[in-house]
């Protein structure tokens, strides 16, 4: 295929349209759409695919404008962290004034809320503590205490019952 001397404005959108994912069919139906009378026999599904492909005449421009474009989105997402970055920095900043001015407050609510909420940022939330006896009851232990009451309430009543009738 023949390198060209500059590209048309065709090419240039059928670039666009390959980087941003456009499969060949729907380039060339677009192309026709826009450029109807830059070609004559207008654009084909097969044409399209011929710029592209190996040796195609968009082969290697392709190439450089992914290239750059990649390039292009790359800084642009790290500009955009960068800038998350400090946003996220000043809020915290600005917030955490805010905690200590209102530990000056008049209302004791307000300072523990605000004290509070600055030894969890700075120390992290308290843990609850759980712990464990080790001595711990089973249910077969529980249920021999169960049998155990049974049988002294019911000796109880028999001794109340027999101390009646005498």
């Amino acid at each position: 295929m023949p390198k060209l001397k500059h590209l048309t404005e065709y090419h240039k959108k059928a670039l666009e349209l390959k980087y941003k994912g456009n499969p060949y069919q729907d380039i060339a139906e677009i192309l026709n759409s826009q450029f109807e009378k830059s070609r004559k026999a207008g654009f084909t599904e097969q044409t399209i695919k011929d710029w592209f492909k190996e040796s195609g005449t968009l082969c290697e421009v392709y190439k450089l404008y992914e290239q750059e474009m990649d390039e292009i989105h790359r800084e642009t997402i790290d500009a955009i962290k960068k800038a998350g970055v400090r946003i996220r920095e000043q809020n915290f900043r600005i917030a955490n004034e805010i905690l200590v001015a209102l530990i000056g407050s008049q209302t004791d609510s307000v300072k523990l809320g605000a004290i509070r909420e600055l030894l969890d940022r700075v120390e992290g939330k308290p843990k609850e503590v759980i712990s464990i006896d080790e001595k711990h009851t089973t249910y077969e232990q529980i249920i021999r205490e169960l049998e155990r009451e049974q049988q002294e309430y019911k000796e109880n009543k028999e001794k109340s019952a027999v101390g009646k009738s005498a």
